[in-house]
């Protein structure tokens, strides 16, 4: 059983401490909040550290509550002490800390495994993401159609299999990176789709969550994959406008997506 300790730490004894590439960004809302919270209720959750057996102490978990305090200058911090046996198992209590609190987006497993140096969780930020330094810095990398959660989605898979470290690039990742980044620069500039969006509404039209059946469809699909990029923009344009006109009462949800987008490849044999 490992050992644990409760205690406090003064602001000289955060000095050495490391904060390793495993850990989450900073979200700078999210220190805000949480300085308000200490502002009204004081520290309510420990900043958790573990220590390996060289002695190094590493900041597994409560960067952003440790930042909001230091902004409105707290000079005491509650703090549990972890001695583990090295730094994987730091990052395992990093996991399992938050897991309990459900507080870890998939983003943020992405970010640990990467750190962690699982090559499929790497390759996705340095590629797909373009190598971000926080999560500011990763949205909108391939415009408004292809939010952070459906980037994951389509690259790395569902939640579960992200959060488990057992995600894996599909086969085709360089060819669907490839129509990601085309599609990212000209969908939503395209002249038709921008007329339509005039006329019917700006969310007319494919989106974060409904781009995510789409591209589950392109990936298995290599009549598609095979198009040219602008054939596949051209694609979509013309299934955008006929998913307006399938129904009534038309709205770009997943679902209605996943199913009109069957029947139009259908009919276009694809």
């Amino acid at each position: 059983m490992r050992k644990i300790k409760t205690t406090y730490y003064g602001l000289k004894d955060f000095a050495n401490i490391k904060i390793p590439k495993w850990q989450r960004w900073t979200n700078q809302k999210n220190v805000k909040s949480l300085e308000q919270a200490v502002k009204e209720q004081g520290q309510l959750r420990p900043i958790l550290i573990c220590i390996l057996p060289d002695k190094t102490k590493i900041l597994t978990d409560g960067k952003h509550l440790y930042n909001a305090m230091l902004n409105i200058c707290s000079s005491k911090f509650n703090v549990i002490e972890v001695y583990v046996k090295d730094e994987e198992e730091a990052r395992n209590t990093f996991i399992s800390f938050n897991t309990k609190g459900k507080t870890l987006s998939s983003l943020d497993y992405v970010v640990s495994y990467a750190g962690g140096k699982l090559n499929s969780y790497n390759k996705f930020l340095k590629d797909v993401l373009q190598s971000p330094k926080d999560e500011k810095d990763a949205k909108d990398v391939h415009s408004k159609l292809f939010t952070i959660p459906a980037l994951i989605r389509i690259f790395l898979g569902a939640p579960n299999i992200v959060r488990s470290g057992k995600s894996n690039l599909h086969n085709d990742y360089d060819r669907i990176l490839e129509i990601v980044e085309y599609l990212g620069e000209n969908y939503l500039t395209n002249g038709v789709l921008v007329q339509q969006m005039k006329r019917n509404g700006k969310s007319m039209r494919l989106n974060g969550g409904s781009i995510i059946p789409v591209m589950d469809k392109i990936k298995s699909n290599s009549k598609i994959k095979n198009m040219k990029n602008k054939e596949i923009l051209y694609l979509l344009i013309d299934y955008t406008q006929y998913h307006y006109n399938s129904t009534s009462s038309c709205t770009f949800t997943k679902d209605a997506v996943s199913l009109t987008f069957s029947t139009f490849l259908q009919e276009k044999g694809l």
